[in-house]
């Protein structure tokens, strides 16, 4: 007569402790939905802060044409995504790299 329980059992453990990289996938995830949202927030500070900023302390401290080409590239890099309708990871990646490069040339400026 056979055993009823079975001898090769696997136990699961759960941790709580994510990963931010699993975090950032979990939020992109959800946030596709809303697309339209984020990328229209996107373009609000791209074009409402960034770029004026940069462009006023560029007037102010006397920036280079290179810092301006490079704005401007970068605020392509954000729109492309967006006008093509990609998903929310590309446009969220875009624009972390755009207010980086942005921030550094401002921050280039005023130093």
């Amino acid at each position: 007569m056979a055993t009823l329980t079975q001898q090769n059992t696997t136990s699961y453990t759960t941790t709580n402790s994510t990963s931010w990289l699993t975090i950032y996938k979990n939020f992109v995830a959800k946030a596709d939905f809303n697309r339209i949202g984020w990328a229209a927030t996107a373009l609000a500070i791209q074009g409402c802060i960034l770029s004026p900023v940069l462009l006023l302390t560029m007037s102010y401290f006397n920036g280079g044409d290179w810092q301006f080409l490079v704005s401007m590239l970068a605020f392509l890099a954000v729109l492309v995504p967006v006008l093509a309708a990609m998903p929310v990871n590309y446009i969220f990646r875009s624009f972390a790299v755009s207010l980086v490069l942005h921030l550094a040339i401002i921050l280039i400026n005023i130093l």
